[in-house]
């Protein structure tokens, strides 16, 4: 079909002005079966012969994708909702580029909010800067070396250059500029290596090494399209030239519109007719639909319709809309962590995202010049041959599935069936005595102490039945002068109801709790868990299950799911430590004492003059820890303690330690 429509094109431009060269526009799939038909027949549809275009709409939005791909999941559409640019599923379509126009504008807005957002943060950095005005780095130069040293701000400034890029490119479209239209595609062209827009990545190189060729082989019409006329310009509007294949859409809506096109390709001279007077009768029906052109002529607005002072001012109110609500989720170049974070919120994506971040151009660029250089240059690969897939993703959602036991269980049956054959073959060659053999362990993980590489564990509760039994209940809370609190347990406990962030939670949850247990004390200890890289408790913490790595900020959203993120071990440490900042800075009673952990330091207020059987202390739960604070109390005339605790753990050391009080001391 596709050699059949350039015979067709070939000799209707030859009937309307012989020997003029035909220039023939595809989207990406008909660009590639028209290149193979100039390679395979050279003689009649060569490059010599025809000029076969890529798309320029098709082109922009395959780019507009490739940005969408790069922002997926970075909190930008939830930036734009609570901005008002769109609603949420308008603003979700941006990442597709469903729709050209609109998503053109949200990155117009976009970029221009994140330039103000730069240089918001260059300005900061220079007032929070006691060198002289002289020695502070340029612009440029800060912008460069701050995205080498910081993975937030490297994603977001290649948000921007990405965004600029397409706008370039578009530029180039709009103005007729051909030098600018190819060296955009030739930077966007790493980009479709590099996020896996394979198609467009085999065959905008091919397009590029044609437009190169121009001059060459179509001197003609590399003349012409220096002078703009690759695009098409169909009013007198400044700044509206479209490229060929967005023009042959609106014929083809306008021709669809005025009666179809349905079965067209069956009959061949109705096709004939189509092809050379359907532009012609886009036109007149066009003209009857503006009215009075004479009238329009004299009156006509030259101007492009985004120079409207209407539309500048919405441009403007998105603009600062935007900058105020990325501001309030937290300017993301001021970022100083080694993380790269959501906007919303604050989750923080895995060290493979850093990773990709700060390697994704590279590899698109090395990708895109081994397949210029191998397939077009040294022709030592077909175009066609396959082209690698990166699977470059930033905020991936995905996480490794964890083998069930009775997977393990195959697996280690598996595996003790191989060991087992291995050692009963040399055994018999080498004489050996099988009953010896089996009086030693061969594995090394032994089954009477393991369970799939784990240690095996009891139900620690059962100590607490027989602890009852030699006790007294009490139904009364007694009376005491200090209480000690398991921070952990009691995170666990109060969860955020209607809390939408984390300083909410801290205000209206966390804090009003710790107030009604300072109302019948005197002094509060607040004792945290630490939690070590290389922690004997982790494989215990792993049986809970993952969850996804959160930044913790007062303006950062509360996870839905509140049990997933308490399973992330930085998420607790970050929580705690906001936890305890909020509780210092509320407390302001004088006649009452706060503690708090902090890491392998102790706070305290009002300051406590000696800490020194309390810090530092590198007591990495808080169970043994607790049992230091309430020895602490009570050698500072607490006489009468309670420890509120969920772990029987701390029960069995309290009971330990109440051995050792004194008779007027109750724990």
């Amino acid at each position: 079909m596709i050699r059949h429509s350039m015979d067709v094109v070939k000799n209707a431009v030859e009937h309307l002005n012989p020997g003029q060269t035909p220039v023939v526009t595809f989207d990406q799939p008909l660009f590639a079966l028209a290149k193979q038909i100039q390679w395979k027949w050279p003689e009649s549809y060569g490059e010599d012969q025809i000029v076969v275009m890529f798309g320029g709409l098709h082109i922009e939005m395959v780019a507009l994708k490739t940005l969408g791909d790069w922002l997926q999941g970075s909190g930008w559409v939830q930036a734009l909702v609570q901005a008002e640019i769109a609603t949420a599923g308008t603003a979700d379509s941006f990442l597709r580029a469903s729709h050209v126009l609109g998503t053109r504008r949200a990155h117009q807005v976009t970029a221009a909010a994140l330039y103000i957002l730069q240089h918001r943060a260059y300005n900061h950095y220079c007032l929070g800067e006691t060198r002289d005005a002289e020695d502070l780095p340029e612009f440029e130069d800060w912008c460069c070396q701050r995205g080498e040293d910081i993975p937030q701000f490297h994603y977001w400034a290649t948000v921007l250059e990405l965004e600029l890029l397409v706008l370039v490119y578009v530029r180039s479209l709009r103005q007729g500029s051909l030098m600018m239209y190819l060296d955009a595609l030739t930077e966007l062209g790493p980009w479709f290596h590099a996020l896996d827009h394979t198609h467009y990545a085999r065959w905008i190189p091919v397009h590029l090494k044609d437009m190169a060729e121009l001059t060459t082989k179509h001197p003609d019409v590399a003349r012409k399209f220096r002078e703009g006329h690759f695009t098409v310009q169909k009013t007198q509007r400044v700044f509206s030239s479209i490229p060929i294949d967005q023009a042959h859409e609106q014929n083809n809506a306008c021709i669809k519109g005025d009666g179809g096109a349905v079965g067209l390709t069956d009959n061949l001279s109705a096709l004939r007719r189509w092809m050379v007077a359907g532009p012609e009768v886009a036109r007149v029906i066009e003209e009857f639909q503006d009215g009075n052109q004479h009238w329009r002529r004299q009156t006509a607005d030259t101007r492009h319709h985004d120079q409207t002072p209407s539309v500048q001012a919405s441009f403007v109110k998105d603009t600062r809309s935007l900058v105020g609500v990325i501001e309030e989720m937290g300017n993301p170049f001021e970022e100083e962590s080694q993380d790269v974070v959501k906007l919303d919120t604050k989750e923080i994506a895995g060290p493979a995202a850093v990773e990709t971040v700060m390697n994704a151009k590279r590899i698109g660029q090395e990708q895109f010049e081994a397949f210029t250089r191998e397939c077009l240059l040294d022709r030592t690969k077909a175009v066609d041959d396959p082209i690698p897939r990166n699977k470059l993703k930033v905020f991936s959602t995905s996480t490794p599935r964890s083998q069930s036991k009775g997977q393990q269980q195959l697996a280690s049956v598996k595996n003790d069936r191989e060991l087992f054959a291995r050692l009963y073959i040399g055994c018999q060659m080498r004489d050996g005595n099988l009953e010896e053999l089996f009086h030693h362990e061969n594995q090394a993980c032994p089954p009477a102490l393991s369970d799939g590489g784990s240690l095996c564990t009891g139900t620690k509760n059962d100590l607490l039945t027989c602890l009852e039994e030699v006790s007294d209940a009490k139904t009364e809370t007694p009376v005491t002068t200090c209480i000690v609190l398991d921070g952990a347990a009691i995170v666990q406990m109060l969860k955020p109801a209607a809390s939408k962030t984390f300083e909410e939670y801290a205000q209206q949850i966390f804090i009003p709790y710790m107030s009604t247990k300072l109302q019948t004390v005197s002094r509060l200890d607040l004792v945290w868990d630490t939690y070590l890289a290389d922690s004997l408790k982790g494989s215990t913490r792993a049986k809970r299950g993952q969850g996804v790595r959160r930044r913790v900020v007062a303006a950062a959203a509360i996870p839905g799911n509140w049990q997933n993120f308490l399973r992330v071990d930085s998420n607790k440490t970050e929580l705690f430590r906001f936890l305890s900042a909020a509780l210092m800075e509320w407390f302001d009673q004088e006649d009452k004492q706060l503690v708090i952990t902090d890491g392998e330091a102790v706070l305290s207020k009002p300051l406590l003059p000696d800490l020194t059987s309390l810090a530092p202390c590198n007591h990495e739960e808080a169970d043994s820890r607790m049992l230091l604070h309430a020895s602490h109390a009570g050698q500072h005339g607490h006489h009468a303690i309670l420890i509120r605790t969920v772990d029987t753990d701390v029960v069995v050391l309290a009971v330990s330690l109440a051995q050792e009080l004194q008779p007027e001391d109750e724990l």
